[in-house]
């Protein structure tokens, strides 16, 4: 069966006809998906971007923080005095 196509194949001097709308349109709708996933990633990443403006916005500061604390002595005689075995 398969030499037969073969054979009919090769003696056939026709090509089927070319089918310029179906490409056409195939074409169309590739670059309409494209269009689409292009668009909707970059209104995506604009509202993440506004989201993070928001979350990230400092609030104004009433007072400098300090850079580092110093821890303050413990009281003497309190709980912590004693033979000072740390245990």
């Amino acid at each position: 069966m398969a030499d037969r196509a073969r054979e009919f194949a090769g003696d056939n001097p026709r090509y089927r006809p070319r089918r310029y709308w179906q490409h056409a349109i195939t074409l169309v709708a590739a670059v309409l998906v494209v269009a689409l996933v292009f668009f909707g990633f970059d209104t995506f990443l604009a509202s993440m971007q506004k989201l993070l403006e928001i979350i990230g916005a400092d609030p104004v500061p009433t007072e400098p923080m300090p850079v580092f604390m110093v821890p303050e002595p413990p009281p003497e005689g309190g709980a912590g005095s004693g033979s000072g075995s740390g245990l």
